[in-house]
């Protein structure tokens, strides 16, 4: 195959993973950007939001990325090494993360999960509002942090809060009306599913970027010779 015809096709290649990763950040971005707005944000720990660096990631990916379409149509080789450089450091950060969100991932949020819906429960007879645990119970449809029992130990009698409600101004009294499932596993089915999808999509980028990297250094040497360009 002619050179010319050689380094339009890497030139081409590179573009469509390109795309392919310009569509993986907004993916991020979008699962990101999910869990933002969820209650999972306020009650997990800073190391342990994986939707805020889902949207880190996924800016700084959709904005390289966009860029990049445009250098390469253009042919500036400065723009490669700076990609390159990008593509490399990107990488890396993929690779740690996907080994730091590991297999224990889920048993550190569960415990962080549980710690902090401790802290949040407390009963004031005479408190007027919502508090953190009540807006927690009705958004996930759930009672209690491992149990509806937990209000017991709280409240220091068989109390459950109206927020364990099935329907507004039920009879707490009659657990048929309050939500069976505790909050623990109530949330750890978003954060599950959640973390599932944005490891697939981090999976995905891992296994583009090398092949991305390579024709990356092959267009960095073909730009300043390939008569294409020119």
């Amino acid at each position: 195959m002619e050179t010319g015809r050689c380094s339009f096709a890497c030139a081409f290649l590179h573009l469509f993973i390109n795309v392919l990763l310009l569509i993986l950040g907004m993916c991020l971005l979008g699962f990101g950007l999910a869990e933002e707005s969820t209650r999972l944000t306020s009650i997990l720990s800073a190391e342990l939001k994986i939707g805020s660096l889902a949207v880190v990631i996924g800016v700084i990916l959709i904005v390289m990325t966009t860029l990049n379409c445009c250098f390469t149509i253009d042919g500036s080789s400065v723009f490669y090494y700076i990609y390159a450089g990008f593509l490399v450091l990107l990488f890396i950060a993929m690779v740690g993360l996907l080994v730091a969100f590991g297999p224990d991932f889920g048993t550190k949020v569960k415990q962080d999960i549980r710690e902090s819906m401790r802290e949040m429960m407390y009963f004031d007879p005479d408190g007027s509002g919502k508090t953190g645990m009540d807006i927690t119970q009705q958004m996930f449809q759930c009672c209690g942090v491992d149990s509806y029992k937990d209000w017991y130990s709280v409240a220091g009698y068989s109390f459950i809060p109206d927020s364990c409600c099935v329907k507004s101004g039920c009879d707490t009294s009659y657990l048929k009306n309050t939500y069976q499932e505790d909050c623990v596993s109530s949330m750890m089915k978003s954060v599950d599913a959640l973390f599932a999808k944005i490891t697939a999509i981090g999976i995905a980028i891992t296994i583009f970027l090398p092949f991305q990297i390579i024709l990356v250094i092959f267009l960095v040497r073909c730009v300043p010779s390939d008569p294409i360009y020119q």
